[in-house]
C-alpha cells in the first residue's frame, strides 16, 4: 500500500479547522458562515494573482489577506446597508467570488501553481525535495495548531470576543463606546484572516484543481459541533479523512464519484445526528405549558 497519501491527512485537516473558526466567526457575528466560502476563493485569487503580479510569495501571501478582508468587510458592509437576508447574500457573494476563481485558473497558466521547486516552503532543511518537506518545511502548516488556539482564546478570554458574542446574539443591545455594526464587521474580518492560512494549504497541494465547497462543510462541522471549538473541530477530522483517501479510488469510476461525495455524504449524516440532537426541545411538562419555553 502507498502511504504517501495518507501525508496530506494534517493539511486537509488544518485547513478545514481554520475554514470552521471562519464559520464560527461569520455566524457569531450574524451573518452566515456560508460567506467563509467566498473568502477562501478570495484568498486563492489574491494568491495566484498577487504571485504572478510580485513573484515574492509572502507578498502574494499579504495581497491573499488583503483580497479576503475586502471580501469580507464589502460583503458585510452590503448586506448590512441593503437589510437583506445574511445566509441568501453570503452565499450569492461566495459564487461571485468562486466563479472568479475559476475564471482565473482557466484564463492560462500561474506561476504559483507551477513553480519548482514550491514557493512558500523553508529551504535547507533535510527534507528538501522530499514528500516530507508539506509537513515539516510548511509554515502554514507549523503555524495552524497556534492559529486555532489563538483564535479559540479571542473568542473566549478577550472583551473583542465578548462583545462580538453579546452582538451577534442580539444586535440591538446597547453598550456604551461599543457599535454593534463595527464590532460585527470586524469579526467578519477577523474570520476572514483566519481563513487565509488555510487556503494556502489547500492551494499548495491541490495544484491547478482547488477544492469548491470546503467553506460548507466546515460549516456543517460548525453547526454539527453545537458551534464550540472542540467538537467541530472533531467532525473536521472525518471529512479530512475521506478527502485523504480519495486517491486510492483512482481517476475514475465508481469508487472515485463514491469517495468524492463522501465528505458530502458525512456532513449531512453529521447535520441529520448532531444538529436534530442538540435543536430538540425537551419534551416536559414545563415545555408543553410555559410559553417562555415555547
Amino acid at each position: 500500500m502507498n502511504w504517501i497519501p495518507l501525508l496530506r491527512f494534517p493539511i486537509e485537516w488544518s485547513a478545514l479547522a481554520l475554514f470552521v473558526v471562519g464559520c464560527l466567526y461569520w455566524e457569531r457575528a450574524g451573518y452566515s458562515g456560508l460567506g467563509v466560502e467566498g473568502c477562501v476563493a478570495a484568498a486563492m485569487i489574491g494568491l495566484i494573482a498577487g504571485y504572478d503580479a510580485t513573484a515574492s510569495y509572502w507578498g502574494a501571501a499579504a495581497i491573499a489577506a488583503a483580497s479576503a478582508l475586502v471580501f469580507a468587510l464589502a460583503t458585510g458592509a452590503i448586506l448590512h446597508l441593503l437589510g437583506t437576508d445574511r445566509a441568501i447574500g453570503a452565499f450569492a457573494a461566495s459564487l461571485v467570488a468562486a466563479c472568479g476563481l475559476g475564471l482565473l485558473i482557466r484564463a492560462g497558466s500561474h506561476l504559483l501553481l507551477s513553480e519548482q521547486p514550491p514557493p512558500g516552503l523553508l529551504r535547507g532543511t533535510p527534507f528538501d525535495g522530499t514528500y516530507a518537506e508539506d509537513l515539516l518545511a510548511n509554515p502554514w502548516l507549523l503555524a495552524s495548531p497556534l492559529l486555532v488556539a489563538l483564535a479559540s482564546w479571542v473568542y473566549w478570554k478577550t472583551p473583542f470576543g465578548l462583545r462580538l458574542r453579546a452582538f451577534g446574539e442580539t444586535p440591538a443591545l446597547r453598550v456604551p463606546g461599543a457599535s454593534a455594526t463595527r464590532t460585527r464587521l470586524m469579526g467578519l474580518a477577523v474570520g476572514a484572516l483566519f481563513v487565509v492560512p488555510g487556503a494556502a494549504l489547500l492551494l499548495r497541494v491541490s495544484g491547478a484543481s482547488p477544492p469548491a465547497a470546503l467553506g460548507m462543510l466546515a460549516l456543517a462541522c460548525a453547526v454539527a459541533g453545537r458551534w464550540r471549538f472542540a467538537p467541530a473541530l472533531l467532525l473536521a477530522s472525518g471529512i479530512a479523512l475521506l478527502r485523504t483517501i480519495r486517491p486510492y479510488a483512482g481517476a475514475s469510476g465508481p469508487s472515485a464519484v463514491g469517495l468524492e461525495a463522501a465528505p458530502f455524504i458525512l456532513a449531512l449524516l453529521y447535520l441529520v445526528v448532531f444538529s436534530r440532537r442538540s435543536l430538540r426541545m425537551t419534551v416536559t411538562r414545563q415545555a408543553r405549558l410555559d410559553p417562555d419555553t415555547l
